[in-house]
């Protein structure tokens, strides 16, 4: 069972597992540059099903909830792999009608994106990341969390 939020339970997402080089080859070419699309050992393409959302959620569930769900799809697929130890990265520019026929989805199909799995031949340098206490805010917006750090912010004022 895949446990993933979903507005109203409506369990949009689908995931197309992409293992094939002359696939793989055909998705790179529509991904406007980015070459992780073809060095990728194993691609996840997250589509949402808006049938499926569109009957509770009329057109907010065509135009919002479906790609919500499955950015939440996505972010879980995302550090589910990083925690272990898989590279993982997020492809989101592509063209959208060119991927769709590639993998012959449906009209109610969405396509929401493509993560990119695998093990790196080197160790990518890592980025510089700002700092989680200057992403945090207290009561309203720039107000530092009291303690400093706004994961433990929540987490004390949870308990």
């Amino acid at each position: 069972m895949l446990m993933i939020p979903s507005p109203g339970h409506t369990q949009v997402q689908e995931f197309i597992i992409e293992k094939d080089p002359s696939i793989k080859s055909k998705l790179g070419k529509t991904d406007l540059g980015q070459s992780q699309i073809y060095d990728a050992d194993l691609l996840i393409v997250v589509c949402s099903s808006i049938s499926r959302s569109v009957g509770r959620y009329g057109d907010r569930g065509k135009d919002f909830y479906s790609i919500i769900d499955g950015g939440f799809a996505s972010m879980l697929v995302l550090l589910t792999s990083i925690n272990e130890g898989i590279e993982a990265s997020f492809v989101g520019a592509f063209e959208n009608q060119k991927v769709s026929k590639i993998l012959n989805l449906p009209e109610y199909v969405k396509l929401i994106g493509i993560i990119t799995l695998g093990y790196p031949a080197e160790r990518p340098e890592k980025f510089e990341r700002i700092d989680i206490s200057k992403l945090g805010y207290y009561s309203k917006y720039g107000n530092l969390s009291p303690q400093g750090r706004f994961i433990l912010f929540i987490y004390f004022e949870l308990n």
